[in-house]
């Protein structure tokens, strides 16, 4: 069978390499001129290493993408590390990864101690998460953990990373988010792209094309069950399509899709992933590799320390640190370039470490639009089936994610779950 694939990120990437290894014959369409979507690494002449454009780390419980780098032959590329994570209360850096941590916290009476462990121990015993996605996070975290650990915690993150849409955001989302979590972290040697490159090296392999800056333009029926693939002056016919991309650009390129089936998809709100990474002689931040910033007075959520995570010889001996955002269409940063996002960012970044002594060497500006999907409460009844009513044509990206946040492991979960479709609806 002769298989489109629309978008290369890890959901496309992991149904190929799925789907080739069966025989199909598969064809991979990105716009970029890169594979890995969000997960796309760069490089520079002087590094080892490629990093992301956006932060990426994996929990040692990420059995899908996991068990895919084992399966991929580079399981030798996993390293497990446990960094630090910490929090900024009142100008000031908090250690906040381990019950011990929590005691230790000063922004929090034991009072409010002891309830925020009984929320985050609610979270990680509660077994039916349909059941939370009836209500909403900030109710659940107000009733169980206490109005003042919501004010310093809680609030400023879940406000800060879905800005008006945090009243709505279910607390089957928040669930996930803690149940997922683990102290250790891994990442892969060389970074994501290993991965993503010994995706593409097994897709080829296995007799399957690869068409990077390649946007499709259009997509028509041409009898029952078959789908016409135009991009640029070219034309190819195949026997099933699948659209992995963001569900705006999946309608735009096919428009035979029933409006009952996407409207849906549709009506879900999104944030976008900015992140503003800053290349170093010496750290920015000492000892911390993820910094919670709950001030919302800063103009970033996350200060992430790639280089106090990885050995910084990787990347030239300079050092790495993501500023990172969630942010709503219209969000003035949105409409910055590097030098107006930096300018912005350097008194804050100052602030946080007013003692560091740094030379700014590079710096890098990544923008992921519809990068984050809005869980709102009933967020699942939203989502409908891979499978299209219309035969042979499928959907799967990032808003078929349920209950889970974003993120590689689901990304290639999904992408094993749409090839199985697919096998399933056309044979």
């Amino acid at each position: 069978m002769n298989i489109a694939i629309i978008g290369g990120g890890f959901t496309g990437l992991t149904a190929a390499y799925t789907l080739s290894k069966q025989g199909h014959a598969v064809t991979i369409f990105e716009k970029e001129p890169y594979l890995g979507g969000l997960a796309y690494g760069f490089t520079r002449p002087d590094w080892q290493w490629h990093i992301e454009a956006a932060y990426h780390h994996l929990f040692t419980n990420d059995r899908d993408i996991i068990s895919l780098i084992h399966e991929l032959g580079i399981s030798d590329s996993l390293i497990i590390k446990r960094p630090v994570t910490s929090t900024l209360w009142q100008d000031a850096m908090y250690q906040l990864d381990s019950p011990k941590h929590l005691l230790l916290f000063p922004g929090l009476s034991f009072t409010d101690k002891i309830r925020t462990a009984a929320l985050l121990g609610f979270f990680k015993l509660f077994p039916v998460w349909r059941l939370l996605e009836r209500t909403t996070a900030e109710r659940i975290l107000i009733s169980v953990g206490g109005r003042r650990a919501w004010s310093v915690v809680w609030e400023p993150l879940l406000y800060g990373k879905f800005s008006t849409y945090a009243p709505k955001v279910s607390a089957s989302w928040f669930w996930a988010r803690i149940v997922k979590r683990t102290p250790s972290l891994c990442y892969i040697r060389g970074g994501f792209h290993t991965a993503v490159s010994a995706l593409e090296q097994a897709i080829i392999t296995q007799r399957g094309v690869i068409h990077t800056a390649t946007p499709v333009d259009a997509m028509k029926r041409t009898g029952h069950d078959k789908y016409a693939v135009r991009w640029g002056k070219n034309q190819q016919t195949f026997n099933a399509v699948l659209l992995t991309v963001p569900t705006p650009f999946a309608a735009n390129i096919a428009p035979m899709i029933p409006a009952s089936y996407i409207r849906p998809l549709m009506r879900i709100p999104h944030v976008s992933a900015q992140t503003l990474i800053v290349e170093t002689d010496r750290p920015i931040l000492k000892n911390v590799y993820w910094l919670n910033v709950t001030d919302r007075s800063f103009p970033f959520l996350a200060a992430v320390a790639h280089t106090n995570f990885m050995d910084p010889k990787y990347y030239g001996g300079h050092h790495l640190t993501y500023f990172g955002n969630y942010l709503p269409d219209g969000h003035p940063l949105l409409s910055m370039n590097k030098s107006q996002v930096l300018k912005t960012f350097l008194p804050h970044i100052k602030r946080l470490a007013p003692n560091a002594r740094y030379t700014i060497r590079h710096t890098y500006l990544f923008t992921g639009p519809f990068a984050q999907p809005v869980h709102e409460v009933r967020y699942s009844e939203n989502i409908p089936p891979i499978a299209t009513p219309l035969p042979n044509l499928f959907m799967a990206n990032m808003d078929y994610v349920v209950p889970w946040d974003r993120g590689t492991n689901y990304a290639v979960e999904l992408g094993a779950r749409a090839a199985a479709c697919i096998l399933k609806e056309t044979t």
